[in-house]
């Protein structure tokens, strides 16, 4: 089973461990910078109160999933760099597949 790291125990995530990937879609920030999609996605608790993961301008891939709870959630990717050349790819061809979610601060 493939995983999905996550830097933090997001609220979006509802403690699940697993979830489907449902859909990729790409985005280019600043041009298709949401607000309340960031926030969204970048939010969770910390010793201040509230934080936000940082996202640079660029391209980025918004990964779709369900998790075991079926709630479903979305994060979003970088598009390059890292251990694949091409994440597009790699996570189109996940679709379908169910990816352990692992919270880097609870290891």
């Amino acid at each position: 089973m493939p995983n999905i790291k996550f830097t933090h125990q997001y609220p979006k995530l509802h403690g699940q461990t697993s979830a489907t990937l449902l859909a990729v879609r790409e985005l280019s920030f600043p041009q298709d910078r949401n607000t309340d999609l960031v926030e969204y996605d970048t939010t969770y608790p910390s010793p201040h109160g509230v934080d936000y993961y940082p996202l640079p301008d660029g391209p980025y891939l918004q990964l779709i999933f369900v998790g075991n709870k079926h709630i479903p959630f979305c994060t979003i990717r970088s598009k390059w760099g890292g251990f694949r050349k091409n994440k597009k790819e790699y996570y189109e061809s996940c679709i379908g597949k169910t990816f352990s979610i692992i919270v880097k601060e609870s290891e």
